[in-house]
């Protein structure tokens, strides 16, 4: 066969393909208009998982990929990156271990305070003004944050900052599923997590060029801008460009036709058809969409409405999350999620301190993680009388953490051409398991190559983790509950982050086994959880 010939199989294949298409969904619509829930007038209405078939994957696809990349980037970059910069702020606001912890859980318990609001709000309003606004506020007071010089009020900006980038930590995913195709989710949702994994090493990298300038400006005697100060601005930088590009994008078709804004709905799928394939939609005999699960419950929030009505109406627009058939899947997914984002926040937000004080260890002693851990605090504690703050941070320090991140990259990538064939459930299964048994591992090796190795195994891992249950809990439920379930899955995995870094704040140097011990135990539970999950 020739090569014209092929082409010519192919594009009858294509077109075969579309007409098929084509007929399912004008089926659709003649079984529901004799059920009375499609009128009868509309002869060309397509079901809009059929229109994304037939438009078919293309730029717009990457483009959004690319945008809510940005986004998930701009929010780890705020939560993990103050994992560096509250030790090179120390000594500016003298702070302990525990004081430490505080700072570092702030914005997750912002996260968590705030993730149900913006999820019910991006369900009822939409999902791109939910994350245009609330990314952009949240940025803003970023940057006013560099400018404080008291600890409790930086604190408490750092958790007015969780409150609003808990609108792009959780509906994100949301906004890019529908977006995509059902068979093309499970991957581009993987390969968007991966700019999570560019900010483990953006983040290290950014900063070990800044901390290295040896500068400082005295604002007035008890204020000096010093340079950890200046990478909140590189922190921030992902958001604003993300902000620049959605404010190009429209709003997600499938919500639009939630909130009953039909036209709307069809323009932005049309943008869609335009961007992938440079024809409308009229162009493949399109003149009508609807969602292929409609639903009674869609309708906007009356803003007459008294603060205790709207509670309870967001309330009862949740209740059917606890309800049956969505009761058990979905609490499953939050402990899992709450599991995962334990170990890998939790204990990831102490990670550079950790390896900083491997860092400061004679390359050739044989040492375990915690034996290490211990002497450090015996050193410190038996200079304690001529104690000197020191705020600075090894240059292994910034080699492990840029590490951990390009690791972190590199499975992510591997992981967006596994999790088909392996499917979610074995694919989350392994990763937890193999965790595990590196955290357990952890207790006995002394090869600092080989404790480094574990150690970011097991915090990675379960970080994995959180992309393939954020894409199954989109699945799991109907479209006017994805931004509240995901949102509500998220919020308690964001509690996992601050419960378990303020565990090692508290417990880490005293019971530094017995810390780890209840890390790798959780993994395992959360693995054992995760079979009866129907992903």
């Amino acid at each position: 066969m020739s090569i014209s010939e092929k082409d010519a199989s192919v594009k009858e294949s294509q077109a075969q393909y579309i007409e098929n298409i084509k007929r399912i969904s004008e089926s659709r619509l003649s079984i529901q208009s004799n059920n009375g829930s499609v009128g009868k007038d509309l002869v060309k209405n397509f079901c809009y998982e059929d229109v994304l078939n037939i438009i078919g994957f293309g730029r717009t696809q990457y483009l959004m990929l690319f945008t809510c990349g940005l986004l998930l980037m701009m929010v780890i970059c705020e939560t993990m990156g103050m994992s560096i910069i509250t030790i090179a702020s120390k000594c500016d606001f003298n702070t302990n271990s525990v004081e430490m912890a505080v700072m570092s859980a702030a914005a997750f318990i912002g996260i968590l305070c705030s993730s149900y609001v913006w999820g019910y709000l991006c369900d009822m309003y939409g999902r791109k003004p939910i994350l245009m606004y609330t990314t952009l506020i949240g940025n803003v007071v970023s940057l006013l944050s560099i400018f404080v010089p008291y600890f409790w009020l930086f604190v408490f900006l750092r958790f007015v900052v969780g409150i609003f980038i808990a609108g792009a930590s959780s509906t994100t995913y949301a906004y890019l599923g529908e977006f995509v195709s059902i068979r093309h989710r499970p991957v581009v949702i993987n390969f968007t997590s991966m700019f999570v994994a560019l900010a483990m090493t953006y983040v290290p990298a950014i900063a070990w060029l800044v901390l290295s300038m040896d500068w400082s400006f005295d604002i007035s005697d008890s204020f000096a801008f010093r340079p950890w100060r200046l990478l909140t601005v590189f922190n921030i930088l992902p958001g604003f460009i993300a902000i620049l590009i959605m404010s190009k994008l429209p709003d997600s078709p499938r919500i639009l036709m939630s909130i009953r804004k039909q036209e709307e709905a069809f323009a932005a799928t049309n943008w869609i058809a335009k961007l992938n394939t440079g024809k409308t939609l009229a162009d493949f005999n399109i003149y009508k969409i609807y969602d292929e699960n409609p639903t009674e419950s869609d309708k906007l929030i009356q803003t007459s409405k008294s603060f205790v009505q709207i509670m309870k109406q967001m309330w009862i627009d949740t209740k059917p999350l606890f309800k049956k058939p969505h009761l058990v899947n979905f609490v499953t997914c939050c402990i899992v999620m709450c599991g995962v984002f334990f170990v890998n926040s939790g204990m990831g937000l102490w990670y550079p301190t950790i390896q900083n004080r491997l860092g400061s260890v004679d390359d050739e002693t044989q040492m375990s993680i915690c034996q290490v851990i211990d002497a450090s605090m015996e050193q410190q504690n038996s200079n304690s009388t001529d104690y000197v703050c020191d705020d600075t941070i090894t240059r292994k320090s910034y080699i492990d953490s840029i590490t951990f991140g390009l690791v972190y990259l590199g499975a992510y990538f591997v992981l967006g051409f596994i999790i088909n064939p392996l499917g979610r459930k074995r694919t989350i299964i392994l990763l937890l398991t193999v965790s595990a048994i590196c955290g357990i591992v952890l207790h006995w090796i002394m090869e600092p190559i080989a404790i480094v190795a574990c150690f970011i195994l097991f915090v990675m891992l379960p970080g994995l983790c959180v992309s393939i249950l954020s894409g199954a809990v989109v699945d799991l439920v109907p479209t006017h509950l994805r931004g509240k379930a995901v949102c509500i899955c998220l919020m308690l995995g964001r509690s996992g982050s601050v419960i378990g870094s303020n565990i090692i704040g508290v417990l880490l140097e005293s019971y530094c086994s017995i810390t780890f011990g209840v890390f790798y135990a959780l993994v395992l539970v959360c693995a054992g959880l995760t079979l009866l999950l129907p992903i």
